[in-house]
């Protein structure tokens, strides 16, 4: 299975200066629970931008380089090997969450049978904004947090 997993900010703000623009220790709490033990899938610039290695998890990152990434558990270089990741998810138990940044998540959403969206409810400053197209996709429940709500979409 193939899920995406992102948190945006008011007018889908996502990042500034290469970090994330806020910091709502309830949402990170919602990101690991939901990711762990579980696969995710970075772009290069994302997964060096990380604090630290996620533990728990398998990072895949997509890079035409390995420089800098000797922490990730596998790089994938190309389409090729990308399409035979996404192929040998789709229809599998295990879980891969596509998880940014921009590129990837413009690029790859129509991979995903199923999105998980924290909206923040507060303004914050930054750079990165996300033009998600959620066409291919319907709201199907939404829990709501003090700082957040995380919607739930499927694909249609």
């Amino acid at each position: 299975m193939i899920k995406l997993i992102v948190a945006v900010g008011q007018n889908n703000l996502i990042g500034n200066k290469d970090k994330m623009p806020w910091h709502y220790p309830e949402e990170f709490k919602h990101f690991r629970n939901t990711t762990l033990n579980h696969y995710l899938l970075f772009g290069r610039t994302t997964f060096l931008g990380l604090p630290a290695v996620l533990k728990n998890r398998f990072h895949y990152v997509l890079s035409t380089t390995d420089e800098g990434l000797d922490k990730a558990h596998k790089v994938i270089h190309n389409d090729q090997e990308l399409n035979s990741l996404f192929n040998e998810f789709r229809n599998s138990d295990k879980i891969l969450f596509i998880s940014g940044g921009k590129s990837i998540y413009e690029r790859y959403v129509n991979e995903a049978s199923e999105l998980i969206i924290s909206r923040i409810k507060h303004k914050h400053q930054g750079d990165v904004y996300l033009n998600l197209n959620l066409d291919n996709f319907k709201l199907d429940h939404k829990d709501d947090y003090a700082d957040f709500a995380v919607e739930y979409w499927v694909k249609k």
